[in-house]
């Protein structure tokens, strides 16, 4: 599995070498990912209380992958509670708030500090969705709202499955974009010293 996932790529760029940040820069990159989180939370679609389609963990994902599993988690965690304080949708449900904060985690240790392959994208969103949004989730909501698991689980099975193919082209290809981004940076850095 460790093989399949770290499949070499054919850029001769390794993202360990990448994404070394000192803490004021973690602060700042956390800043703009939490601002483009809770900016996405706004635009999600509800489709009644327990189905929904949004992309506001893609920053989320993009963190993680740059400053590691816990920034992540906090980014998580936080966009959530900020967006439920300026667009409530009601009460808070701590088991959404812990899956919103593990999406983070998890995607941190699939890909903080390693090359993204498309593999690796899958196998990420693939187990974040599984884990938080249609296991944690869907009991958070049964159990907040009193709904048969056997009623809702069909239907949040099918909008995760919608959102996979975007969640992973947007983790590889947005990754790959940070990566160049950094890496031309850096050697216009390393020019003008």
């Amino acid at each position: 599995m460790n093989r399949i996932l770290n499949k070499k790529s054919d850029t001769s760029n390794n993202s360990s070498d990448y994404f070394n940040f000192t803490p004021v820069q973690v602060l700042t990159f956390g800043a703009v990912f939490m601002a483009l989180r809770v900016v996405l939370g706004f635009l999600e679609i509800n489709i009644g209380d327990s189905y929904r389609i949004s992309f506001a963990l893609i920053p989320v994902t993009l963190a993680s992958y740059m400053l590691g599993p816990v920034t992540g988690g906090i980014i998580g965690a936080c966009g959530d509670l900020i967006t439920l304080l300026f667009n409530s949708t009601g009460a808070i449900n701590f088991g959404i708030l812990f899956a919103k904060t593990l999406w983070g985690v998890i995607m941190g240790l699939f890909l903080y500090r390693k090359k993204i392959t498309v593999t690796r994208a899958i196998i990420s969103n693939a187990a974040a969705i599984f884990i938080c949004n249609i296991i944690i989730t869907t009991i958070s909501l049964c159990i907040a709202y009193g709904y048969p698991l056997n009623v809702i689980i069909v239907a949040r099975i099918i909008t995760n499955l919608i959102i996979f193919v975007p969640y992973v082209a947007a983790t590889y290809y947005f990754a790959q974009l940070a990566e160049k981004i950094y890496g031309s940076m850096n050697k216009q850095y390393k020019k003008h010293e």
